[in-house]
């Protein structure tokens, strides 16, 4: 479990966490930030308000980050004291549950990961089947004509041409050990490309019936 906390002037909040979901920014290839993609937290109600308004503050992106560093047990001493910062970047939903009389769940996700945006779609495969959601959010997200077993030789094209790229996932408590992120940052040209450029090379075929329906 790790602590996320925010600070800003007057502000001070800081709740339990045990999943965050990172993407990496660059710029010429120099790593600029860290932006946060999903967070789960848990703690008194409060605390979780306070830390969903955060997403909604009309700061500067560039003055508003979070710290996450180690949650130490009662009693722990010898812990690992290194932390690391993400910050907000776009629009967020959230949502909070209550456990008990005195702790709130909550989770925090980008509208990226919720549906498709014009920069891209972030696919959540928590089972680790990251195929399967591929598939899954070409077929409902773009108007490409597809065919499953092509998914395979397309995740392959994406990959190699950094348009399907893994996030970052830090699983604090170690219970999302299947859970795999990918940025899908390609448009309806790109796939259209690979498509004709898998039938004409052989890497991807159509049978007749399949053609007829096409």
């Amino acid at each position: 479990m790790k602590f996320m906390e925010f600070r800003h002037k007057d502000i001070y909040v800081k709740v339990h966490s045990s999943l965050i979901v990172t993407r990496e920014v660059f710029e010429k290839e120099k790593k600029l930030r860290d932006e946060l993609v999903y967070a789960n937290v848990i703690d008194i109600d409060s605390r979780v308000q306070a830390v969903f308004a955060q997403f909604h503050s009309a700061r500067k992106a560039s003055d508003v980050y979070f710290m996450l560093m180690h949650a130490p047990g009662i009693g722990e001493k010898n812990y690992d004291k290194s932390s690391f910062s993400v910050r907000p970047a776009g629009k967020y939903k959230h949502q909070s549950q209550r456990e008990d009389e005195t702790l709130v769940s909550g989770v925090v996700v980008s509208e990226r990961a919720l549906q498709r945006q014009q920069d891209g779609y972030i696919i959540f495969a928590w089972d680790g089947k990251i195929e399967e959601k591929l598939f899954w959010a070409m077929d409902s997200y773009y108007e490409t004509p597809l065919l499953r077993e092509w998914t395979a030789y397309l995740m392959d094209m994406l990959i190699e041409d950094k348009r399907f790229v893994p996030l970052t996932v830090y699983d604090f408590d170690g219970n999302y050990s299947e859970l795999v992120v990918y940025d899908l940052i390609a448009n309806e040209d790109v796939l259209d490309e690979y498509v004709t450029r898998g039938l004409q090379n052989g890497k991807i075929t159509l049978t007749e019936i399949e053609q007829e329906a096409i």
